[in-house]
């Protein structure tokens, strides 16, 4: 009798495995909150937003020194994906810490992760990165 109690054995293995594809599936589908644009981290995601849509022109409205639309070559942009690491405010300057993550240029494949420190200052209530940042080093306005 106890026999017939008994759950078949492949069961829980087949459970186990929806529960990933489910967890997975979530996580891929779930969308990016829309910031305070008139936060420092709104800022930065408008930013990024720009760069990743290729507006160079846009992106250069955030920052501070304001240059022509041609920022530079940059750094190839394609499935590049930004969250938020941290917020650090004062009530003129800013810091947004933000990790990218990019395919792997290794051939097996993979993420490339970083940190970018973004700094921001506050002029006449509307928050402006301050310095070129990525993709843009070294670009001279």
């Amino acid at each position: 009798m106890n026999e017939d109690r008994r759950l078949p054995g492949w069961l829980l293995p087949v459970a186990g495995f929806l529960v990933v594809v489910a967890l997975v599936a979530s996580g891929l589908l779930r969308e990016t909150p829309d910031l305070d644009p008139a936060t420092p981290e709104g800022t930065v995601q408008a930013y990024l937003e720009a760069v990743f849509a290729g507006d160079q022109e846009a992106a250069a409205g955030y920052t501070e020194r304001k240059c022509d639309s041609n920022l530079g070559p940059g750094t190839p942009t394609e499935g590049v994906s930004a969250t938020l690491v941290s917020v650090d405010l004062t009530a003129s300057n800013a810091t947004v810490v933000v990790r990218l993550s990019q395919p792997s240029q290794d051939p097996l494949g993979g993420l490339s992760e970083y940190d970018e420190w973004f700094y921001l200052v506050n002029q006449d209530g509307t928050w402006v990165i301050s310095q070129p940042v990525w993709p843009y080093y070294g670009v001279d306005c």
